[in-house]
Order: structure tokens, then sequence, then C-alpha cells
């Protein structure tokens, strides 16, 4: 059993601090991680302000490469005392969160690394790239989360990868133009050159705009059939949770669907739903997926 287990205090103080950053931090998820009970609630704050934690060093602009590099370096070693004995409010909330629902470290790690992977300006030669990184980034946190949902299906580990999939190729849609101010362009590089394209074509694409709205079209489709894959996951959850995953999934495949209305040409500024918008997803996550089963 976690060492935290015993340190009531800690604990919940832990459970304080994580849920004021996902509050702050997860603007789409957040209403979904509300239709959580309790526990499974706190276990992914915990897991959620982890991530958030690794992301903020990655993208702070005040920081060099060495300095990134070190302090994700440092972020990771703290898992050491996350599994053995931790002493700060967010390492005792992660520690109950991966004792309760037996998540493994290299999950963890694999974010870090994955994170990592951003601190230089990068490019993906092909799909099977983009997708390494997908799984590192996003991949490896829907693993994590069906633990804390309660699936215990084999198959719950290739359908969260799915659904981490289309999350991240949905973020990176919404993102082009902020990303590119970041040296950043997550896109196959080999699909550009099949369209007879290249990144600035992407970037400065108007909806309608011929070669460039039909890559990104390929894109938001594989985005879609993902969502569609990943949608078989919904029913090796448990009732109680799924109206939180089914939450989280019918939030970005709005908004996947608000980014398809203009071809998902880029945008000056990062498209966001509106709070009228999520709490009616989340109704129709409750009644999706907690009644019926189904997106």
């Amino acid at each position: 059993m976690s060492l935290a287990l015993g340190n009531g205090r800690l604990v919940a103080q832990g459970h304080r601090e994580c849920a004021r950053v996902a509050r702050a931090g997860a603007r789409t998820f957040y209403v979904a991680f509300c239709l959580l009970p309790p526990r499974r609630r706190h276990a992914i704050h915990a897991v959620y302000a982890f991530s958030r934690a690794a992301d903020d060093i990655a993208d702070d602009p005040g920081l060099d490469a060495a300095e990134k590099r070190y302090r994700l370096g440092a972020l990771r070693k703290e898992l050491s005392a996350v599994y053995s004995a931790p002493t700060t409010p967010r390492q005792a909330a992660l520690a109950e969160a991966v004792g309760v629902f037996d998540i493994p470290r290299e999950l963890l790690e694999t974010l870090v690394d994955g994170v990592a992977m951003d601190i230089e300006p990068r490019r993906h030669a092909d799909l099977a790239a983009l997708r390494e990184y997908c799984h590192a980034v996003a991949g490896v946190v829907g693993q994590m989360c069906v633990r804390i949902f309660g699936a215990a299906a084999p198959e719950a580990d290739a359908l969260a990868d799915e659904l981490g999939f289309a999350l991240q190729m949905t973020n990176i849609l919404r993102d082009l133009a902020e990303d590119a101010t970041d040296g950043r362009f997550y896109l196959p590089q080999d699909e550009l050159a099949t369209h007879h394209l290249d990144e600035a074509a992407v970037l400065a694409a108007v909806p309608g705009d011929g070669p460039a709205t039909r890559f990104l079209a390929l894109q938001a489709e594989r985005a879609a059939e993902a969502f569609a894959a990943a949608s078989a996951l919904l029913p090796l959850i448990p009732r109680g949770s799924r109206p939180c995953l089914a939450g989280i999934a019918l939030l970005y495949r709005t908004l996947l669907d608000r980014l398809r209305e203009r071809d998902c040409a880029p945008r000056p500024a990062r498209l966001r739903l509106d709070t009228r918008t999520k709490l009616a997803v989340a109704g129709r996550a409750v009644v999706g997926g907690a009644v019926t089963g189904r997106l």
C-alpha cells in the first residue's frame, strides 16, 4: 500500500491543489471530470496536474532547452517519491491514484519523455512517427484514465490509445497557428509532399482553399475515424465512469466538428467551446454514457 494512504492530511491537501490545477487548466475536460465519483475524480485530477506540470515546463518561453530538459528530468525523478515515499501534497495525491488504480510507473515516464519531444522544434516524417508522438503525450494518458475509470478488459488499452490519438489530432488541428509561432508543425511531412504543399501553404489556408484544405480534411477525417473506433471503449467501462469518458470524447468531437465547419483552416485565436455548449455536451454524456452505453 502506498505510504500516501497513511497520510490523510497530505493527500487531502493534494486533492485540493490538483483540483485547482484541473479547474484552471483543463478548460475543455474539466466539466467531464466533474461527472466522476469523488475517488476517481481525485485520481484523474492528480494525473492531470502531473501532465500539466510537464507541459508547462516544455511550453515555458522563459526557459532555454537545457533548463527545460533539466526540469523535466527532475519531474521524472519525482516519480521515485510518488511510488515510495511522497513528500509533497501533489506527490501524495498522485501516489494515492497510482496505488488505488494500479497505474504503472512506465506510463508516467513515457508521458514525460513524450513532452520532452517538444523542447526542440520537431517534424514527423510520416503517420507512424506522428502516432508514436501522440501515443507518448496522449495515448498513455488515456491508458491511465481507463484504469481510473475501472476498465479491466485487455482491449481497453488499445482503444484508449486510439482515443488519445483522436484527441491529440484535434488539438493539433486546433492549434496549427499557435504551434507555428513556436516552430512546431506536427502533421506528416510525406503527406505534405504528396499534396504538393509546404508548411507555409497549410498555415495560410482559408476555407475552400483547394489543396491545403484537402490535406487538412484528410487529417480531420483521420481524427474522426479514431473517435469512431474508440467508441467501442465505452461499454468496457463501469457504468459510473461512463459519463466522464463520454464527455471527454463528445467535447472533443464537437470541437473537431467546429473546426471542420471552416475546413480546419488555421485560426489566429484558439477555438474554444463556450460554457453553454460544454454543459449541453455534458448532459448528452450522462444520457449516452450511463443510460445507453453509447456516444
